[in-house]
């Protein structure tokens, strides 16, 4: 028991130091200290769970909320791993040493100088770690198609050629193409099983230009709808600085300082909700189809609110 205390204390802080430098792959940190990626993942469960504010950002990888270090705290990396290990003897002791130690911890990395800084990130969904996730990422890498059963589709298995897994808003999917080139998007928690198929594929779109181009889910390989757009002077600003919409671009400015801004979307679904968010400030100019389904949908709110 000694020993495999001992063991843990120097891989956490091992693990510790390498996180404060920037994120890690779980992977080649396994291969590189000799021991399972589910004991590297425990780990990180462990870390999290003791307060240390651990996100994914991208699969299989860990890092530190942006500006989160151990050197602005007052704990060292030798400290910070005996915290991680205390936590672990303190939950299981019951609820008073767990309310002792959560006291002790906050004295300790409670830190004098307040940051500058605050990013707020989306909260959602944590990323499914398992068997289904490492296959998906497995077959992505190696560009091997896969057969998925989907909860709630339409078929009961999908054989896809598999792109990317992407957390968009809060949610994981994986982006899929079908045979007919057809891109699809999975919600990760609804894959019940993922299984190769042996064929490999060479083709594939631009799928993170795609991803950039996109402002939400809605997102696919052609954009055939064109959209005007008529901005309001007193939010122009925010379009002169930011994209909010697909493929955005100002073909105007007018002389009262507002914007006749344009856009290509796929489809009106990728957009509507965007246009209805900066109502009364922005107004459809073309099509005059969606400019119509924007007045229902208002017409129809306003009946609901009578």
């Amino acid at each position: 028991m000694q020993k495999e205390m001992h063991n843990k204390i120097t891989r956490l802080l091992y693990e510790l130091n390498a996180l404060d430098k920037g994120a890690i792959c779980l992977a080649d940190m396994a291969a590189e200290i000799g021991v399972s990626l589910r004991t590297l993942q425990r780990d990180m469960r462990d870390i999290q769970e003791a307060d240390f504010p651990l996100y994914c950002p991208t699969p299989g990888e860990y890092a530190f909320v942006e500006g989160f270090s151990l050197e602005k705290m007052k704990i060292s990396d030798k400290e910070a791993s005996l915290l991680i290990v205390m936590h672990e003897v303190a939950s299981s002791l019951g609820a008073n040493f767990n309310a002792s130690y959560t006291l002790l911890k906050k004295r300790l990395m409670e830190d004098t100088k307040e940051s500058p800084f605050f990013i707020k990130f989306t909260m959602g969904e944590t990323f499914p770690e398992g068997p289904i996730a490492a296959t998906l990422s497995q077959c992505i890498q190696h560009k091997e198609e896969i057969s998925i059963c989907y909860a709630g589709g339409k078929r009961n298995h999908y054989p896809v050629r598999p792109l990317k897994l992407v957390w968009i808003e809060g949610f994981w999917y994986l982006l899929a193409l079908t045979n007919t080139n057809k891109l699809l998007k999975f919600r990760l928690n609804k894959i019940s099983s993922a299984a190769p198929l042996g064929k490999f594929f060479s083709h594939s779109p631009d799928i993170e230009n795609l991803i950039r181009q996109g402002t939400n889910i809605w997102f696919d390989t052609q954009r055939p709808l064109k959209v005007v757009l008529k901005v309001s002077p007193q939010v122009a600003k925010y379009f002169q600085v930011r994209d909010y919409f697909p493929l955005q671009k100002i073909e105007k400015v007018l002389p009262n300082g507002g914007l006749i801004i344009s856009c290509q979307a796929v489809n009106e679904q990728e957009i509507t909700p965007t246009i209805l968010h900066w109502i009364p400030d922005i107004k459809v100019q073309e099509p005059k189809s969606l400019s119509e389904e924007i007045r229902r949908k208002l017409t129809t709110y306003l009946e609901h609110i009578k």
